[in-house]
């Protein structure tokens, strides 16, 4: 059960702010250092000040990155950088993109949504999460108290009762944010029509929807509301909902990249003296070039991971077995078994290599850029980078249905939405 209800959002003032694409930001854990820092310097109100603000020598329990982004945001509405809108609305979100030269459109909504602790009834996670960044963002909620960015889910809508209710609405509307961010156009037309939310609400009640990125701050928000309930109970049913965005699962607007992942501590020479134990699932096939290399993954299509240990040393491992649910040990289904990123972890990472719990958090790194995995692995010793294929959506649908974790960064479902389009102020 999917339960979702119009709010009053607040989006940034184009009379002050002027370009809005200057304001905006990615989503705040795909920013590094550098970005950040070109952020900063971007727009003096950028989105960056409150997402992902810069962690000071002399910051304390009293002034610290989290108590400044409180500040900057009261700031905003004050001098009417923010300025909340009039009436409840839902927020018909489409994002047109390219895809291998195709051009896309993901059609969805941004909404809140009521939390749900029992995951049989609520939105179906699909990445495992980690202490360290849910500390981050809770503490960012404590002091701003506001949804910065939301949620981003996929609503299982297989009869198009959602998309064409959207499609409908829209139609020869002229929308309220039109903006291009990163070479994608990001359109946002405001839905008051009660009529109209209503015949929403009833079509996405009976379906479900799967979290595509935000598992953190799920989890967080469902902490958040512990916290608002101890401590000010006047505002508790406000923290019951979280913001956030519901694409649809229309298929011709879904893309689905890989994240690769990059291995420190793992110098050529190591990796060869393993190649027996690798030998005992995969063929391993030498190639010259990387594009010899991603070329063969995607005549594979499945079982096959790229690697790249530095130099001209590239490898395709493929695995002996269609099916390699014999070869895993878990009590998760063969759905999950079968997925790339598992076979990776468990019979390269950890049965070969050796690389495991606190040592593989230590030792592995993430992202969905080639060119970076592949500079990344020439420009230091004993580093390898690890290339996979994406998951198929159906594959991930079956794993969910059946309460299961893929391994964290599995997916990344392309493009994500940037952040700053729309605040939810709770309470």
């Amino acid at each position: 059960m999917t339960i979702i209800k119009p709010f009053r959002g607040y989006r940034y003032n184009a009379k002050t702010v002027g370009d809005l694409s200057k304001a905006i930001t990615p989503p705040y854990d795909v920013i590094n250092k550098r970005q950040q820092a070109s952020y900063y310097k971007t727009h003096p109100y950028n989105f960056i000040r409150l997402d992902l603000g810069k962690t000071l020598p002399k910051d304390n329990k009293g002034n610290n990155r989290y108590t400044r982004a409180g500040d900057f945001l009261e700031e905003c509405i004050d001098k009417e950088v923010l300025v909340r809108d009039a009436r409840d609305s839902v927020y018909v979100y489409d994002q047109e993109y390219t895809d291998g030269g195709k051009k896309k459109h993901r059609l969805g909504f941004i909404s809140l949504a009521r939390l749900e602790e029992d995951r049989t009834k609520g939105f179906l996670p699909h990445e495992r999460t980690f202490r360290g960044p849910k500390l981050d963002r809770l503490r960012l909620m404590k002091e701003t108290g506001a949804n910065l960015s939301p949620i981003f889910s996929i609503v299982i809508d297989e009869n198009k009762k959602v998309i064409n209710i959207l499609r409908g609405f829209i139609r020869n509307k002229k929308p309220s944010v039109d903006v291009r961010f990163e070479g994608t156009r990001n359109r946002i037309w405001l839905m008051p029509d009660a009529a109209t939310i209503k015949r929403l609400q009833r079509s996405v009640k009976a379906k479900r929807a799967l979290i595509a990125d935000g598992h953190h701050r799920y989890e967080v928000s469902l902490e958040y509301r512990k916290y608002m309930l101890e401590h000010d109970r006047a505002s508790g049913p406000a923290a019951n909902y979280v913001m956030m965005y519901f694409a649809t699962s229309d298929p011709s607007g879904m893309t689905i990249l890989p994240t690769h992942r990059m291995v420190e501590g793992l110098p050529a020479g190591t990796f060869r003296k393993n190649l027996s134990k690798i030998e005992k699932f995969f063929d391993i096939i030498h190639v010259n070039s990387k594009e010899k290399m991603l070329a063969r993954m995607k005549a594979d299509r499945k079982h096959t991971i790229g690697v790249y240990l530095g130099g001209r040393k590239f490898l395709c491992l493929s695995l002996k077995r269609r099916d390699a649910g014999g070869l895993i040990k878990s009590a998760n289904s063969d759905y999950w078994r079968n997925l790339d990123v598992v076979i990776l972890h468990h019979l390269v990472f950890e049965k070969a290599l050796g690389i495991k719990g606190e040592k593989a958090e230590k030792m592995i790194s993430f992202t969905r850029d080639l060119a970076t995995a592949f500079k990344w692995a020439s420009s230091g010793s004993g580093r390898a980078s690890f290339f996979l294929n994406p998951p198929a959506f159906d594959e991930i649908k079956n794993i969910v249905k059946r309460q299961e974790r893929m391994p964290h960064k599995t997916t990344y479902f392309y493009p994500k939405p940037p952040s700053g389009l729309v605040i939810n102020k709770i309470g």
